[in-house]
């Protein structure tokens, strides 16, 4: 392992930032050791996404659950806001937001024209997201839970890589409600604001709402305006909870998203000022609704739960990022992806209700359906390109907790799915797909002294799919499906006299016919100019190793520390590429080695509060079809709060985020695009993302 000094110099300075609220921390208060009465409690945190839906510390997997307390006080807007306090976990932009997730190297990073099954699975609540990451905005959220490895028994398809699963807060018998406004630089604004409240005997309500807008950091030097890469994002939820009865219970989710982002973010010098006429942008309009039934009866309890989504997603951009005019070969250059989509689920379960020592089991049944219709308008196809996209599923899953004795518990759980997928477009391809898949997986689990220790086997899957290009043999239209075998162990409980809380995980991944990107060369017959096509074909291999610490440090009872680690070592390689040439072992894009978490929340007295926070991150690579890397970077974030005491509640917030305002990067290509050299140089291009900005929120709240 090498050591880069100036990545070195840059930790010891940051270290800093969290020295100063230690060293005033140990002016005024005690250590844990010596406080008396300190709350041995464990807060019990239920993981919604995990089957059996257990407490976090009694899971025998890697996950980590981002709490409100963390999702606030980083302001966070959207999910790529909060993707560096997981470890191991990455995201790439090419767009307004952060579209796609990256758990363990695994994840896609864009799409344009082709269908995809993603490898990474979203969930907002019961609601089945993925692959449409612009709607994974944040307010109002209860928590944030990220279970990394393979998820396919839990979720079946688009968990290959593990699942993010945002989970809102439940509607309250007793009457909240808050309002919150913020103000910050490049003029940014947010108004939200909550109600919840029983409105009637056995009917609990839960009303949110917010729009965040804001310039972004980019400058159109040829329009002359400063919004064109833009945010203006609209959401609301509504929450019902009615019950029946003493043994039932319905609960029904609406949700509407308005997302009307601009999209301008690169430039032929790598900078933050634009030369595009035309520029992009990243629209979702949608709705959701979820409805689950929970009913009680003999020692069991049924569940059955549905969800309904339309979203409309209108992506384009100007691709060769400048005006017409600008050099003699510029010429109108936009490309508009625009999709229908509608999704449904329906999932049907069937649980014992156990006590502590006996053995828990439950049935489930689930019915997946998907329909996608694309339209491409672009300048360099001519004609417009239609495709529809059909894939459906059905399965059949279960699981077994067996307790042995007191102390060890054996977890098996299996699923089993059926695939289905149509394919239509107007070149005259059309095509159908079919696959059984299968998921298991078998954990044990050791309870020693508030510890848990584990080991685990799972194997999870990814559908095959797709390739569009009509220039492609009929042989390669089409790949198979992936499946990755994965291997942990771990330990989690606490630690030093209830000090530190501890989630250690180490694992190994194996994936088998992994879908890796090529692409395949055409010589045009009348130019004789290159021309190339996208293709997804299936290497042999691929390891994904390495280890996971996510920790917290209560010092005290006003001082908290927390601590979150990854190290990733992702390759593939060893196999032969669509044109014949070999691929020798290398690292995966979107996998840096190490990144790293860390926070200080200290409560200075009853009114004030300050928090600090620390992203880092390795550099890696941008793509596995060239060598461009995101270099290292460290971001510092922090917020100093003021909140009143007595009846009336409201606080004041002053955050910065980015303090020392490191460049950061979002998405790297590597081609040539521009006309000056006649489009064939092949260089680097970046987006860029969070500059430094200073900002301030008040909210006020009520019961």
């Amino acid at each position: 392992m090498s050591f880069n000094k100036t990545k070195i110099a840059n930790a010891i300075a940051y270290s800093f930032l969290f020295a100063l609220p230690a060293t005033f921390a140990a002016q005024a208060q005690t250590t844990a050791s010596d406080q008396e009465g300190v709350d041995d409690a464990i807060e019990t945190i239920v993981v919604t996404a995990d089957l059996a839906q257990r407490d976090l510390s009694e899971l025998p997997a890697a996950a980590l659950v981002v709490d409100e307390t963390i999702i606030n006080s980083r302001h966070a807007r959207h999910l790529q806001d909060l993707v560096a306090v997981v470890p191991n976990v990455n995201f790439s932009a090419g767009a307004s937001r952060g579209r796609f997730i990256q758990i363990r190297g695994i994840g896609e990073r864009s799409q344009f024209s082709e269908p995809i099954n993603p490898s990474i699975g979203l969930l907002l609540d019961d609601v089945d997201i993925s692959g449409i990451g612009g709607l994974a905005t944040v307010y109002d959220l209860a928590q944030v839970e990220v279970l990394s490895g393979p998820q396919s028994v839990a979720t079946g398809l688009n968990s290959l890589g593990g699942i993010v699963k945002l989970v809102s807060n439940a509607p309250t018998s007793e009457r909240y409600a808050n309002v919150s406004l913020s103000y910050a630089q490049y003029n940014e604004s947010r108004l939200a604001a909550t109600y919840s409240n029983s409105l009637s005997e056995n009917l609990d309500a839960r009303f949110s709402i917010q729009q965040p807008k804001r310039d972004g950091f980019i400058e159109n030097a040829f329009l002359n305006r400063e919004d064109t890469n833009g945010t203006d994002e609209l959401t609301a939820t509504a929450k019902f909870n009615y019950t029946i009865g003493e043994a039932s219970e319905v609960d029904l989710n609406l949700y509407l998203f308005d997302i009307d982002n601009g999209y301008d973010a690169f430039a032929l010098d790598n900078s933050n000022i634009t030369l595009s006429d035309n520029p992009g942008f990243d629209r979702v309009e949608g709705n959701a609704a979820s409805v689950k039934f929970s009913h009680l009866f003999d020692q069991h309890k049924l569940q059955v739960s549905a969800f309904q989504l339309n979203a409309d997603t209108d992506y384009g951009y100007d691709g060769d990022w400048v005006f017409v005019g600008f050099h003699p070969d510029v010429f109108p250059a936009f490309d508009r992806y625009t999709r229908e989509i509608t999704r449904n689920g329906i999932d049907l379960k069937l649980a014992n209700i156990s006590t502590q020592d006996e053995n828990q089991y439950l049935v489930g049944v689930n019915i997946a359906n998907h329909d996608e219709d694309l339209l491409r308008r672009s300048d360099y196809i001519g004609a417009d390109y239609r495709a529809e996209y059909k894939p459906s599923s059905q399965s059949v899953y279960g699981q077994y907790i067996a307790s042995v004795n007191d102390e060890i518990n054996i977890t098996a759980a299996a699923r089993v799915e059926n695939f289905d997928a149509d394919y239509e477009d107007n070149d005259g391809f059309i095509a159908d797909i079919g696959d059984t898949l299968f998921a298991a997986s078998v954990a044990i689990d050791y309870s020693v002294s508030d510890n848990l220790l584990f080991a685990s086997i799972s194997r999870g899957y990814k559908a095959g799919g797709f390739n569009i290009d009509q220039r492609l043999e009929v042989e390669d239209r089409s790949f198979t499906p992936e499946y990755n075998i994965n291997y942990e162990m771990g330990i989690k409980g606490r630690a030093f006299d209830g000090v530190a809380n501890i989630n250690l995980t180490f694992f190994y991944m194996d994936r088998k016919d992994a879908q890796v990107s090529d692409a395949a060369l055409f010589i045009d017959e009348e130019s004789g100019a290159p021309d190339f096509a996208d293709v997804i074909g299936n290497a042999d291999n691929g390891v994904n190793k390495g280890a996971e610490l996510a920790s917290t440090w209560d010092i005290s009872n006003e001082w908290y520390l927390q601590a979150n680690l990854g190290y990733l070592d992702a390759t593939f390689g060893d196999y032969e590429k669509f044109d014949g040439s070999f691929v020798p072992l290398q690292q995966q894009a979107q996998a840096p080695e190490f990144t790293g978490y860390f926070a200080s929340n200290w409560q200075i007295n009853s009114n004030l509060q300050w928090f600090v926070d620390l992203d880092v991150k390795d550099d890696y690579r941008f793509s596995d079809g060239h060598l461009e890397r995101a270099p290292f970077t460290a971001v510092a974030n922090t917020e100093l709060t003021w909140q009143s005491s007595g009846e009336h509640l409201y606080s004041v917030k002053l955050w910065v985020k980015n303090i020392f305002d490191r460049t950061t990067f979002t998405r790297g290509f590597s081609f040539g695009n521009d006309p000056r050299n006649g489009y064939e140089n092949t260089q680097p291009y970046y987006q860029f993302g969070q500059e430094r900005q200073v900002g301030v929120s008040f909210t006020y709240e009520w019961d």
